[in-house]
């Protein structure tokens, strides 16, 4: 199956769509779309192409995980509830799904290095 280029068209959209896949996976980290690597990379390119449109409005910094510490808490919860996926993952499997959490988000190091260390209940 061949599946076409989809558009977003213009600052706008783009924005909306940013917003709205934010906004709804922060509802539900637990859902099977918040740690979606598909979903984490479309959201990754909708956040570069507002950093690149609008460089001087704060996107780098807005993109720094720890100016989000709700999130990062919901995700450490989440973690916390060791799920049986969770405590099966290998370390290059656990950060991966950890940028896909908390993606369109960058992530200091030491941050990664603790949410990936993170021993379930």
């Amino acid at each position: 199956m061949d599946v076409g280029t989809v558009r977003v068209e213009g600052f706008h959209e783009v924005l909306a769509l940013h917003r709205f896949l934010f906004e709804s996976k922060g509802e539900d980290f637990s859902s099977v779309y918040a740690g979606s690597p598909y979903i984490a990379a479309i959201q990754n390119r909708l956040a570069d192409a507002l950093e690149a449109a609008d460089p001087g409005s704060g996107w780098t910094e807005w993109r720094a995980a720890e100016g989000h510490e709700g999130r990062v808490d919901a995700v450490r919860h989440l973690l916390l509830s060791g799920s049986r996926a969770w405590t099966g993952m290998s370390r290059e499997e656990r950060q991966a799904y950890v940028q896909d959490l908390l993606a369109p988000l960058r992530l200091a190091q030491d941050l990664m290095t603790e949410l990936v260390g993170v021993r379930g209940e």
